[in-house]
């Protein structure tokens, strides 16, 4: 494959884990905002979560980030290899990227790109949309932590 082609391939792998499906995003949120907020009714909560736009800007931002620092680290030989379409080598870089989000340096990163998105906000869906990324983020590292002992 070509560097282009492994953007892209790797591009498509993170950015499915991430933004799947735009129903189960707003299913999602629905849930999140009755467990963090159960005060609110049902008509408040479907307000609330059709407030919060779909953030896959920044999913993309951090795909790219991610993509930039693998092809600077790792070798050519080894992101082939990554590449190849098998489901254990999709996991190894969900879980590359996974490890990668939770760096200090992306932690710092996540935290100035949520704070910069929340601020486009009104106050209550840039905070809640805050909240809803970083749980976002620690279920999918928890769905492939599962999903590997299933492949063991």
């Amino acid at each position: 494959m070509q560097e282009k082609q492994i953007r892209e391939y790797i591009h498509s792998i993170v950015m499915e884990k991430c933004t799947h499906s735009e129903e189960a995003r707003k299913d999602a949120l629905k849930e999140f905002i009755a467990m963090t907020m159960p005060n609110l009714d049902e008509n408040a909560i479907n307000t609330v979560k059709d407030m919060i736009p779909p953030i896959t800007a920044l999913y993309d931002k951090w795909a790219n980030m991610f993509i930039d620092r693998l092809l600077e680290t790792i070798p050519e030989e080894q992101i082939q290899e990554l590449c190849n379409g098998t489901p254990d080598n999709k996991s190894a870089l969900i879980l590359v990227y996974i490890m990668f989000m939770e760096s200090e340096r992306m932690e710092k990163q996540i935290a100035e790109d949520i704070s910069e998105y929340a601020s486009t906000q009104n106050d209550e869906a840039g905070n809640l949309a805050s909240e809803y990324i970083r749980a976002k983020l620690m279920q999918i590292a928890e769905n492939q932590k599962a999903a590997d002992k299933k492949l063991q």
